[in-house]
């Protein structure tokens, strides 16, 4: 950005110059704020599916956002079941298993899955799973960004952004919260992933491994999960603010989780051969949660000391996302 402005800045000096003119510091900060409202660093480009409505059984929409810069392509996915009026009028969820809602896709941000990588919970309810998204809006700009609001009873509302930045190293997001009249008792997030991808599905072998400040638990390939020997759960303790998740495995797809520790959350990484489901249970009283998602490319030793060395810097950038 800072090569961007200050060929703008160039340019606009050398017409000034070529023109005869005699132009000031003043004259270029002018003229350049004129121009940054047209640069658009990340493009966003959209797509919607319908399915009709049969069998009493609402229509079902399909919508992903292409954040793109350069070379650069992630993707938010929502897919759920449109079984409010004037769509459909009946008793059906808005997600009717765990492969539908809210994802992140391309590369192996997919790692994340693109078909249910967030929900919230709010006293216990499933906000997501309720009802679609009464109000979805999305922005590119120097960043990317998107905005999805559901209601909540009494006159509340819950608010899903996200902010794509122009290098898409990492999926900002941020959770408002507006409880309206609203008792809130309880809140709740939640966040599934494969790290390492998705063989396990075709029987072939995977070796889960999640790493905190605290400590790291694994499921070797040859553990079998019975009454007496549970998948084991990486606990999250209060002041806690990163999750490593990979798979000894593979050499890449792994994740980095980072949550801002002075909303105090805590919770586990409920583990399996599988999928990892993180459970971050916060105070009943936060209205505003921060979250940023990560996934490498590189080796994961690597991938897992790059991770590490770069919180100061994005823990900064999490947090000054308002």
């Amino acid at each position: 950005m800072i090569i961007k402005t200050s060929l703008i800045v160039y340019t606009l000096s050398l017409c000034a110059f070529m023109a005869g003119k005699q132009v000031s510091a003043e004259d270029d900060l002018a003229a350049l704020k004129q121009l940054m409202g047209d640069i658009i660093s990340v493009k966003v480009e959209h797509k919607t599916t319908m399915t009709e409505a049969k069998d009493n059984i609402p229509p079902q929409q399909g919508d992903v956002w292409d954040f793109k810069s350069g070379a650069t392509t992630l993707s938010v996915r929502y897919r759920r079941f449109l079984n409010q009026p004037p769509h459909f009028t009946g008793n059906y969820p808005s997600l009717a298993n765990y492969d539908m809602g809210v994802g992140f896709d391309n590369g192996f941000f997919g790692n994340w899955y693109r078909g249910n990588a967030i929900r919230v919970r709010i006293n216990g309810a499933d906000i997501f799973a309720q009802k679609p998204a009464k109000h979805i809006e999305a922005k590119e700009g120097t960043n990317g960004y998107l905005r999805m609001a559901w209601e909540l009873d009494k006159g509340g509302e819950l608010i899903l952004n996200f902010t794509v930045p122009e290098d898409g190293h990492a999926i900002y997001a941020r959770v408002d919260i507006v409880p309206g009249e609203l008792s809130i008792k309880d809140i709740q997030v939640r966040l599934n992933c494969y790290p390492g991808g998705f063989r396990p599905k075709y029987k072939l072998p995977s070796h889960r491994r999640v790493v905190t400040a605290n400590g790291e638990w694994d499921v070797p390939q040859d553990f079998k999960p019975g009454p007496e020997n549970p998948y084991p759960a990486a606990p999250f303790e209060k002041g806690a603010e990163w999750i490593f998740y990979a798979d000894k495995l593979q050499s890449a797809g792994s994740l980095g989780l980072l949550i801002d520790k002075e909303e105090c959350p805590s919770g586990r990484v409920r583990m399996s051969g599988y999928g990892q489901r993180t459970e971050l249970n916060y105070p009943a009283d936060t209205r505003q949660i921060h979250l940023a998602f990560y996934a490498f490319e590189t080796e994961n030793k690597t991938s897992r000391e790059a991770f590490i060395s770069s919180l100061d810097g994005e823990r900064s950038v999490l947090t000054g996302i308002h």
